[in-house]
């Protein structure tokens, strides 16, 4: 999904992993967001299509989710995090968080084409498993020349990009800038567990870091991160 402020003009695309639930709830609860689309879009097996929560840009317009005319007064933003972190907290959303959500036929876990699946395979696999796993088809990719990336297709079209690592310094001053007023410090909501997170690097093995390196090249250069 997006979150669109309408009386603020911004439209928050809500990257995976990056506080986005917590703004979002910041959004709508003190700047009369809404969600874009208010529901997940499903295709004609059943599957989701366009994400409720984390929709593109490129989506919105393709569905006609938001005009062009629209589209042009509104501040645009989304947040990046560094790959390497960022699979890290996957993982364990994947083999903790979301567990509980595999008992549940009608859960969205089981509308994403293979999610379901990568998270069996996590809860039975250390992490530098799991990504060699979950990374292959994106390693053949690279392989072949074409570019893999956790958050081009979220920040495209963007007019600001956060940086989760600092995420709500540079919210503040992208309000600041636009002149929104500051209304509430960021609920803390959705978090994955945060000292397994903030020890990231420990769960990498040689062969995964380099994996990573290679696959997300253009995000490590793109968003100037580094392991």
């Amino acid at each position: 999904m997006a979150i669109i402020c309408r009386k603020h003009k911004v439209l928050f695309i809500m990257t995976p992993r990056t506080a986005c639930t917590a703004i979002g709830e910041l959004l709508c609860t003190y700047y009369g967001g809404e969600f874009l689309p208010a529901h997940d879009i499903l295709d004609s097996r059943g599957m989701i299509f366009v994400q409720k929560k984390h929709s593109t840009l490129s989506e919105l317009i393709e569905h006609k989710l938001i005009s062009s005319e629209e589209l042009k007064s509104l501040l645009k933003i989304a947040a990046v995090r560094n790959p390497f972190d960022s699979l890290v907290s996957l993982y364990l959303k994947q083999r903790l968080k979301y567990r509980p959500l595999l008992a549940d036929p009608t859960s969205w876990v089981h509308r994403s084409v293979r999610y379901a699946r990568y998270m069996r395979y996590a809860e039975r696999h250390s992490f530098n498993q799991w990504l060699l796993r979950v990374s292959y088809r994106k390693f053949v990719k690279r392989l072949l020349g074409i570019r893999a990336s956790l958050f081009s297709e979220y920040t495209r079209g963007m007019d600001i990009i956060l940086r989760y690592e600092r995420i709500e310094e540079d919210l503040k001053e992208t309000f600041r800038r636009a002149e929104i007023p500051w209304r509430a410090d960021l609920p803390r909501v959705n978090r994955t567990d945060e000292r397994k997170e903030q020890n990231y690097r420990s769960s990498y093995s040689a062969l995964t870091q380099a994996a990573v390196r290679f696959i997300y090249a253009y995000d490590l250069k793109t968003y100037d991160y580094q392991f």
